[in-house]
C-alpha cells in the first residue's frame, strides 16, 4: 500500500522539524480525535542525559531519522542499544528508566500513545486496553510504515480524510494486539528472516561503510549468506531491498549534513555519503524529497 511511493518519506512533515538535544521536549503534537490516535514528535538527541524517565501509558516510538547508541539504566541493569531509522521501541504502561543517555547523530521520533479511552473508542470496545509488552530495537516494516504515515496525516490535518486516518490507527492497534501485547510470543525472526544479531551487524556495516560502494556481496558476506539468500532474507526482515535501505540511509545522512555543516561543499557531502556525484545525490533528493540540496541548506 505504501511501498510504491514511500509516502512516509516523500510527504513527511518531519523533514521540516529540526531535532535538538532535549529528549523530553515536544517538537510537534497532534491530539487524538474520534478517528485518529494521538501523535507526538520528540527528538532523538545527539548527546544528552535524562533522569527519571517514566511512561505511564503504553506507547510506540518509531525513529524517523538519527542514528547512534543509547544506554537505559533500570536499577542495577543497564541496557545498551542502538538507534536507526525505522527502528521501533514498544513500551508497556508504567515503564520507567532511572537514567537514559544518548550519543550519535540527532534525529526525530514519532510517538503514538494508546490510552484505554482512545483504544476503546477506535475499536468500539472490542479492545478494552492495549497491554503492550516492552520490547526494544524492533524492526517491523508494516508497523513503522503505518506509524510514520499516521504521523504524516495527523501533523498535517488529515489531508487524506478521517476515514484514512482511522484505518491507519486501527491497523496499528491490530498489529500491536496480535504481535506485541502481553501474553503473545516475543518477537522472533520468522522463517527466512535475519536474526536480531545479524540485523545489528548489518546496521553497523552500513553506518561504517556508507561512503563506500557497498554491494550486496559485501553485505551478504557480513552475515555468512549467499547474495541471493541474503537479498531475500533482508527484504523479509526490513521490508525493503538492500539497495533501498542503503540509499535511504545515504539520503538521511546527506540531509543532516546539508543542514548542519554549512561550511562543507555539497559535492563533498555527496561523496562522503556514498553517492557517485553531486548530480546523483541531487537527483535522488529531488526524486524522494521534492527539494534540492540547496533548498535543504537554505532551510537552516
Amino acid at each position: 500500500m505504501f511501498d510504491r511511493h514511500d509516502r512516509a518519506m516523500t510527504r513527511s512533515p518531519l523533514l521540516d522539524i529540526s531535532p535538538c538535544d532535549e529528549p523530553a521536549t515536544v517538537l510537534a503534537h497532534a491530539p487524538a480525535s474520534a478517528t485518529c490516535l494521538p501523535v507526538t514528535v520528540c527528538s532523538i538527541p545527539g548527546s544528552a542525559e535524562l533522569v527519571d524517565d517514566w511512561h505511564p501509558t503504553p506507547k510506540m516510538l518509531v525513529a524517523h531519522s538519527g542514528s547512534g547508541r543509547r544506554w537505559y539504566k533500570q536499577g542495577s541493569r543497564t541496557l545498551t542499544m542502538q538507534t536507526r531509522p525505522r527502528m521501533i521501541e514498544i513500551y508497556g504502561a508504567g515503564l520507567a528508566f532511572d537514567r537514559c543517555c544518548w550519543e550519535g547523530e540527532a534525529g526525530l521520533c514519532a510517538v503514538v500513545e494508546f490510552t484505554d479511552e482512545h483504544v476503546q473508542a477506535l475499536t468500539h470496545g472490542e479492545i478494552k486496553s492495549l497491554k503492550l509488552s516492552t520490547q526494544h530495537e524492533v524492526f517491523d516494516h508494516r508497523l513503522s510504515q503505518l506509524a510514520l504515515e499516521l504521523s504524516n496525516e495527523a501533523l498535517t490535518g488529515l489531508p487524506s480524510g478521517a476515514l484514512y486516518a482511522q484505518g491507519l490507527s486501527i491497523a496499528i492497534l491490530g498489529l500491536l494486539e496480535s504481535g506485541y501485547a502481553s501474553g503473545t510470543r516475543a518477537s522472533k525472526p520468522e522463517a527466512g528472516q535475519l536474526s536480531a544479531r545479524d540485523q545489528r551487524r548489518l546496521m553497523d556495516l552500513v553506518l561504517g561503510e556508507l561512503g563506500t560502494d557497498l554491494s550486496i556481496v559485501r553485505m551478504a558476506s557480513e552475515v555468512g549468506l549467499s547474495p541471493s539468500h541474503f537479498a531475500r532474507a533482508f527484504k523479509a526482515t526490513f521490508g525493503v531491498t538492500p539497495h533501498s535501505y542503503v540509499q535511504s540511509n545515504r539520503l538521511q545522512y546527506a540531509v543532516t549534513a546539508l543542514r548542519e555543516d554549512g561550511a562543507r561543499s555539497i559535492a563533498d557531502i555527496a561523496i562522503a555519503c556514498g553517492f557517485s556525484s553531486q548530480a546523483h545525490m541531487t537527483n535522488l533528493i529531488r526524486q524522494h524529497l521534492g527539494v534540492t540540496p540547496r533548498q535543504i541548506r537554505g532551510q537552516v
